[in-house]
């Protein structure tokens, strides 16, 4: 068998390996709010300031997805029931 059948053959039993996509390293400057609402996600969730950041960032981008490109509503539901629509404009 050649070196090329041999790159050919898949081994079922190992998971496919996909490459990482690439980081890219920002600066951005940050009002003082912004640096609470960083400091209350490492304090609760006791993460690292990346991580803390990288979650607002995602929970911003689930927000900004929801309303801006689908048109959808998304609804806070608070613990007593009471609930608000969260609208971007």
């Amino acid at each position: 068998m050649s070196d090329h059948d041999n790159a050919l053959l898949i081994d079922e039993d190992e998971p496919a390996v996909t490459p990482a996509p690439p980081v890219r390293r920002i600066n951005v400057a940050v009002t003082p709010a912004m640096i609470d609402a960083i400091d209350r996600v490492i304090e609760n969730e006791q993460v690292s300031l990346t991580e803390a950041v990288r979650r607002l960032i995602g929970y911003g981008e689930l927000v900004y997805r929801t309303t801006k490109e689908n048109k959808e509503e998304l609804i806070i539901r608070g613990p007593g029931g009471a609930e608000r629509a969260i609208i971007l404009l």
